[in-house]
């Protein structure tokens, strides 16, 4: 019997218990918290693009903006995953790395070209997606320190140029995008998820991804940094926005200006004096207010926005990296659908156009999405492992980068 190795029972069952877990998990070097934040962000979008928020459902309200927010701070984990994570890549490795990048960012605009043809109401993301891949490239060999300086910088200089940019380019008449041709200024400047103000999400997310996710401490620190920079983004735009007074012309707002809320008479007051096609105002004009950037509500591209949201992304992130051990196994179905989330986020698109569930009176449609997605999700990994469209784009990535050279032996 020399050379045979008995199994027990209990050997024979533990390899089962193993084989499972890393079909459901992802294996032992999968990150099981960074597939659960993912996973929350794509339900988030379910719940921003098809949620009703009336009655007892208005904490759903949670979900708009915010879920977006934390796909582009997830991104940014996974880029530096992905290059080397606490040790980025460097020489022929790192070229590989940006190759496969660069053939992932085509492979997203071709699938939300698709996407974009059925026409549904909803803001495509994955586009904006491609255009940051691309922009991060020249930062995948930075370390954390370096990567959140940078996202910092952005989160100051970027609102501005998204707030006034596309106003200076419609006042010295020059044409705003409205084709592919203006695809670049749209996906940096004047499109619904700019660059020069989401950058600072994605890097941000590369500054964390830059670090030991498994360490123990940063769970915490990214929970309670992120609450904190959460309350003071949000608070500090309450407490400015909601003692203004701004002069705006009577027949724009209805009501006397000194008993509407700061807000209301901030946006009254961009609304009449931003260009819009077929009304170019001259450079002489009133110009939209600075107080606009003091807001943090969804999609403002602020500065208080950006650190409201981003701060909650980063807490949200840190709150699933304690999944671990039975935590990882009970989340496992959210972990799934994160593992899959451009087929996810793309099955939702089409079930939306097909179904029209865009502003659905109920939630039933959500919960079904969500269930449904659940249930898939898990199904498919168990049994598949990738999810078919993340299948595709890495054996293609895959495809369009030679493998590294194998070492010469002399001897």
């Amino acid at each position: 019997m020399s050379g045979h190795v008995l199994l027990t029972g209990r050997d024979v069952w533990h390899a089962a218990a193993m084989t499972l877990r890393d079909r459901l998990l992802g294996g032992p070097d999968r990150v099981v918290g960074l597939d659960v934040a993912r996973g929350l962000a794509v339900l988030g979008m379910f719940a921003a693009h098809v949620g009703s928020t009336d009655g007892a459902a208005s904490w759903l309200e949670i979900a708009d903006g915010r879920s977006s927010v934390l796909f582009a701070l997830v991104a940014g984990v996974s880029l530096a995953v992905v290059t080397g994570g606490p040790r980025p890549l460097a020489g022929d490795a790192l070229v590989r790395s940006r190759t496969r990048l660069l053939v992932r960012a085509v492979m997203l605009l071709a699938v939300v070209a698709l996407l974009d043809l059925l026409g549904t109401r909803v803001l495509l993301i994955l586009g904006f997606y491609a255009a940051y891949f691309v922009l991060a490239l020249p930062f995948l060999g930075w370390g954390p320190r370096r990567l959140a300086a940078l996202a910092a910088l952005v989160a100051v200089v970027g609102p501005p140029l998204a707030y006034w940019g596309p106003e200076v380019l419609a006042r010295v008449e020059l044409h705003l995008p409205d084709d592919g041709s203006g695809a670049v200024t749209d996906f940096v400047l004047t499109g619904h998820y700019p660059a020069v103000v989401w950058m600072a999400y994605v890097l941000a997310g590369m500054a964390v991804g830059r670090c030991d996710l498994t360490a123990a401490r940063l769970p915490e620190r990214l929970l309670v940094g992120g609450l904190a920079a959460t309350a003071v983004g949000y608070a500090a735009a309450g407490m400015i926005v909601g003692s203004l007074v701004i002069d705006v012309p009577g027949d724009v707002i209805a009501g006397p200006p000194g008993q509407l809320p700061g807000d209301v008479l901030v946006d009254a007051q961009v609304d009449a004096t931003t260009s819009v096609p077929g009304a170019v105002h001259a450079w002489s004009d009133p110009w939209p207010t600075p107080w606009y950037l003091a807001q943090a509500g969804p999609h403002d591209d602020t500065f208080f926005e950006v650190l409201g949201s981003g701060g909650f992304a980063l807490a949200v992130l840190g709150a699933c990296l304690f999944a671990r051990g039975v935590g990882a196994w009970v989340l496992s179905p959210l972990a799934a659908a994160g593992s899959m989330a451009l087929t996810v986020y793309s099955a939702q698109v089409v079930a939306i156009w097909h179904w029209d569930l865009v502003g659905s009176p109920t939630n039933g449609p959500l919960v079904v999405m969500v269930l449904v997605t659940l249930v898939g999700a898990t199904a498919w990994r168990l049994t598949l492992g990738r999810g078919p469209l993340e299948r595709l784009v890495g054996w293609v990535s895959d495809r369009a980068v030679s493998p590294p050279p194998t070492p010469v032996v002399r001897g």
